[in-house]
């Protein structure tokens, strides 16, 4: 943490007076005193979906409902359109009362000549009423997709639920957002996102069909934040001379994302051993061993990098052997390698993410969100679930993020979860992985950076003037403190993007 001076020419660091008691900043000659305050480099999310982020924001918030007819009422309340779609995201059974998935028959009685959408918190599964079903041209004679699953009532009828790959039966039937919506979207996200001192986000899964929208944005007038874009691997790997991208300087393409599992919450994350709360199922595998081995030497050819979706303990072996196996006979390395979610991973495995030079991405606020669900799913496999420690232990680069708009984006929050695990632990469930403050903050400001091969920012002369000001010093406080923290501006590139 600094405090002193600090001057700003054309967005970069030009001098440095350190000195304890004030903060000032001399931006392109207009000083700002901030008074006890500290700076900070500014905070990088690590994992997250920013147009998503934006979406979110103007859709209806189902996060907090408690059962299906609050779901649906706040739909009717609030109602949110893609063409004629009603569309809503976040809710989450586990929430519920009944803690039972939803089906059709509540949304055909509320919308019954209208198609709806719902998103499941995760991301990973879809509710549907029968109208959606019947345009999508899902019935019970419809193939499970392989990675998908389409759940069915009593009769053999689809129920309204969809899960992981069953998703892309919907997508070629939701109507496009309008350009201008698309910038809309971004704009909300990146204004929000400014407000907990993120200056720059790792923006996953991008359709590269949007590459468009993204470079239309970042050539405009509007606020900006660094971006670093990852797009959809296994779309970008059937047409990548279509996905043209102009780097400037805040938006950079810097490689591909795949899945190999699904989520928890809904059962897809795969598992060496069944769920302990359904034991007819191990999760779903997403990807071939063969076609994930040929996606390592086509970022590599391409001079990219991977990161890969894993959530469950089977998932992450298979990526690690996998590509322990294709570096043993293959020259080409992609550009980095970075596991995404990592949130339960056997003790034996977490040595070859060092040996394998591959980073370890996690969402620390998922553990507080997931704490209940699970347990439930893990039973005694909790002990290696999260496993933040371990990794920092075993010198493999930790970095940090939120998964937004699936959880809430604020790093001091994140931070707060990192430091005081054992406190959101009350049953002793899980493995003691809690992490210090100094390791906390690293992940989510130098470890991003090192994660896809770039030069980590610091409060130095000649770098980048990408930095939040903070109240407090996280360093100063205790932990249980800390997220108390509040923001009081955030500077991307010398601009203000943010002033409380």
């Amino acid at each position: 943490m600094f405090q002193g001076e600090i001057e700003i020419i054309n967005g970069l660091i030009t001098n440095l007076h350190q000195r304890e008691g004030y903060l000032r900043l001399n931006i392109d000659g207009k000083k700002f005193d901030f008074g006890n305050s500290f700076a900070s480099v500014g905070f990088i999310d690590s994992h997250l979906h920013l147009l998503h982020g934006g979406e979110f924001l103007s859709m209806p918030d189902l996060t907090n409902a408690k059962s299906e007819e609050q779901c649906i009422d706040i739909i009717k309340q609030n109602p949110f359109y893609r063409g004629n779609w009603l569309f809503g995201r976040g809710w989450n059974q586990e929430n519920w009362i009944n803690k039972k998935f939803p089906t059709k028959e509540s949304l055909d009685r509320a919308f019954p000549n209208q198609p709806v959408c719902l998103i499941r918190q995760d991301g990973h599964c879809l509710w549907l009423n029968s109208k959606a079903l019947q345009i999508c041209n899902i019935s019970k004679n419809t193939p499970e997709p392989k990675g998908g699953k389409i759940l069915k009532d009593e009769t053999g009828e689809p129920n309204g639920i969809l899960i992981d790959d069953a998703l892309e039966l919907v997508r070629p039937y939701l109507p496009r957002y309008s350009n201008e919506q698309y910038l809309m979207f971004l704009e909300q996200s990146i204004e929000y996102l400014s407000k907990f001192g993120i200056t720059t986000v790792h923006d996953m899964d991008v359709d590269p069909d949007l590459i468009d929208v993204y470079q239309h944005y970042f050539a405009s007038n509007r606020p900006k934040i660094n971006v670093r874009l990852f797009l959809s691997g296994l779309k970008y790997e059937l047409e990548p001379s279509k996905s043209k991208i102009h780097p400037n300087k805040y938006l950079q393409f810097v490689g591909l994302k795949y899945y190999m599992d699904g989520a928890l919450g809904s059962y897809g994350a795969l598992l060496f051993e069944p769920y302990s709360d359904k034991p007819d199922t191990q999760g779903l595998q997403l990807i071939e061993i063969s076609k994930l081995k040929e996606s390592f030497e086509f970022t590599a050819r391409n001079q990219l990098g991977i990161v890969i979706h894993s959530i469950g303990d089977k998932a992450t072996n298979l990526i690690l052997l996998a590509y322990k196996e294709y570096s043993q006979t293959s020259q080409l390395k992609p550009k980095f390698f970075r596991i995404e979610h990592c949130q339960i991973v056997q003790k034996e495995d977490i040595p070859l993410f060092k040996s394998l030079d591959i980073s370890a991405s996690v969402q620390p606020i998922h553990f507080i969100s997931d704490y209940q669900m699970a347990e439930k799913r893990l039973g005694k496999r909790t002990h290696f679930a999260y496993p933040w420690m371990s990794f920092i232990k075993n010198d493999v680069n930790l970095c940090s993020g939120s998964d937004f708009p699936i959880e809430n984006p604020n790093p001091i929050l994140g931070i707060y979860s990192l430091v005081n695990r054992e406190n959101n632990d009350p049953k002793k469930i899980f493995g003691n992985e809690t992490v210090g403050i100094e390791d906390a903050i690293r992940s989510y400001t130098i470890n991003p950076s090192i994660s896809i091969k770039e030069k980590p920012d610091g409060i130095k002369v000649g770098n980048s003037a990408n930095l939040v000001i903070l109240d407090k010093n996280p360093f100063q406080i205790e932990k249980e403190q800390i997220k108390e923290v509040k923001v009081l501006s955030t500077i991307c590139q010398g601009k203000f993007i943010f002033q409380q």
